[in-house]
Formats: C-alpha cells, structure tokens, sequence
C-alpha cells in the first residue's frame, strides 16, 4: 500500500516538474516576463509618508479610569 502512495506522490511531483519547466520554456519563447508584480513606483527617498495613527486623547486615557477598592 505505501509503494502505491509513494508512486503516485513522484509521478505528481513529476507531472509539476514538467508544468513548471514548460511554462518557463514558453515564455522564454515568447518573451514574456516571468509573473511580476504590478508596478508600482519606487520609494522617493527623503519623502514624508503619512502616518496612520492618531494621537491618544488624554482625557480617554486608562489612567484617568484607575479606580480601586475601597475595602482593601
């Protein structure tokens, strides 16, 4: 039972070996680049960025909420 499982598990290794190097061959063929991602501009240097965070409220801050039992 377990030569079937190792059987079928090289053939399908086998099988995408063969898809992958396939692929490769034909878009070397047709001058297609690999998959790449979309272009995005690269990053200026020295340029501010936003930040998304926003600044704490004091008055909503957890010290102010501080209580403690009174029959310590």
């Amino acid at each position: 039972m377990k030569n079937w499982i190792l059987a079928l598990l090289i053939a399908l290794c086998a099988a995408l070996a063969v898809a992958t190097l396939r692929a490769a061959a034909q878009s070397v063929m047709t001058g297609a680049p690999p998959d790449q991602a979309p272009n995005t501009p690269a990053p200026v240097t020295g340029a501010i960025h936003d930040d998304p965070t926003v600044a704490p409220d004091k008055r909503q801050s957890a010290d102010n909420n501080i209580s403690f039992p009174v029959d310590i």
